[in-house]
């Protein structure tokens, strides 16, 4: 059952977290919006712009505190003086960097004070190279001196010459310091969200070659576990490129969308229902569940805008196959079996093939076992997301913002090895009927 377990550990990583979070309902927000002159489709328009939503915030005061005021003609006035510059200064630089038309006023760029202030921030520490003076004046703002910040720094396997200004190396300073010292009771912890004993822990760091005394903190052992609970991408030919382009799809999915979470809400249901069957081969199995089973993968596939071909390989031939053809089939008759992974716009973004050998071998039993580690996994990876400040993402090109709550590579690749899942799943049902 590895494909509806990994997706539907998924249906729930991959949901906006609701407890505690703004009501679109509540009366406050109204009261809120009113004061702000916006309706509540212009803000979440301008907070998806930082890569937020409604529900990232506990109340209006959360909300208001992260925003600041409204920007007026009148703090801006006084955040250019504090700042030494002029109005024309400012647009300038706000232009160079694409945050601003040339013909558009800097209060219809930038709703909010905080929003402005904090580029402003962004722009003088980040263009601050690292000199002895500047380095002084941090460390003497940061009451931290020399020798604590290259131990600091040593500890995660780096030093002062992998950044090259003062903001690199605050975003750094703020992220150490903020991650979870690990300790026997935050790794009981770890270990009880992810259903692992620490012999199975310390077997996996084994295996790898690792062990927890590399380890002082829960984040840096919490990524290395989703690392090694991964499968080998490379036994099934996906190359990073592939990766790339999956990680990229998935980024650009609206996954905080109310209807993205029904829809995945329904999937988990229907999911839930689907492992209840208890079979080993397809011929177990009803033309009505079949029938289920294709239409759910079809579903979910939708959901993820992706579309999935197959085709069965052997000596250059290549013959198309529908999805509900190979859940019914008995035998692939010594055929690979092809699995090619688009967009709906009709982008290829991956192709892999599972060989006979890889049916009649292990591979998918061990992958198996990994993936629904996995999607535990990408649970704790949401929650280490709530929990702990992330490393800030910065500009990677002049006037590319990039959102300030982008998630792990790792939590968007687990979405793109469902498909993986599904083709060693239908791979697991030939295995059966080989059996039998």
């Amino acid at each position: 059952m590895i494909i509806f377990t990994i997706t539907a550990s998924l249906a729930i990583a991959t949901l906006p977290a609701s407890a505690f979070a703004i009501s679109p309902n509540d009366p406050e927000l109204q009261t809120y919006l009113n004061g702000i002159g916006m309706t509540q489709e212009e803000l979440e328009e301008y907070l998806s712009y930082d890569g937020y939503t409604l529900e990232d915030f506990k109340d209006v005061n959360d909300l208001r505190n992260e925003l600041g005021d409204v920007l007026t003609e009148e703090n801006l006035e006084q955040l250019l003086e504090d700042y030494g510059l002029t109005k024309e200064e400012l647009k300038q630089l706000l232009i160079d960097n694409g945050e601003l038309e040339p013909n558009e006023e800097i209060t219809e760029a930038f709703k909010f004070y905080n929003d402005l202030e904090e580029f402003l921030l962004f722009e003088q520490s980040y263009s601050t190279p690292i000199t002895e003076e500047t380095l002084a004046d941090f460390l003497q703002q940061r009451n931290m001196t020399k020798e604590q910040l290259l131990m600091l720094l040593s500890s995660h396997h780096e030093s002062l010459k992998d950044y090259s200004s003062i903001g690199e190396l605050a975003d750094a300073i703020d992220y150490y310091q903020s991650l979870t010292p690990l300790t026997e009771e935050t790794l009981n912890e770890l270990l009880d969200t992810l259903g692992l004993t620490r012999q199975q822990l310390e077997e996996l760091l084994a295996a790898n070659h690792d062990s927890l005394h590399n380890y002082t903190t829960v984040e840096e052992l919490s990524e290395a576990i989703v690392d090694y609970m991964l499968p080998d991408l490379e036994e099934l030919g996906l190359t990073n490129a592939e990766l790339e382009k999956l990680y990229h799809h998935f980024q650009s999915l609206n996954m905080e969308d109310p209807q993205f979470a029904s829809q995945m809400e329904e999937i988990g249901r229907r999911l839930e229902a689907i492992s209840s069957y208890d079979f080993e081969g397809v011929t177990e199995l009803s033309p009505a569940q079949i029938a289920e089973i294709a239409d759910v993968i079809h579903d979910m596939l939708d959901i993820f805008q992706l579309d999935v071909k197959f085709y069965l390989t052997k000596n250059g031939e290549k013959k198309p196959l529908s999805l509900a053809t190979l859940l019914t089939m008995e035998s692939t008759n010594g055929y690979d079996l092809l699995i090619e992974i688009y967009n709906k716009q009709g982008e290829l973004l991956a192709d892999f093939i599972l060989t006979a050998d890889m049916f009649n071998s292990d591979l998918f039993e061990n992958v198996g076992k990994d993936l629904e580690k996995a999607g535990k996994v990408a649970k704790i990876e949401k929650k280490i997301e709530k929990k702990v400040k992330l490393k800030p993402v910065k500009r990677t090109v002049k006037g590319a913002k990039l959102p300030k709550t982008a998630s792990p590579y790792v939590s968007n690749v687990l979405i793109g090895v469902v498909f993986i899942a599904l083709g060693a799943f239908l791979f697991r049902v030939r295995k059966g009927l080989g059996a039998k």
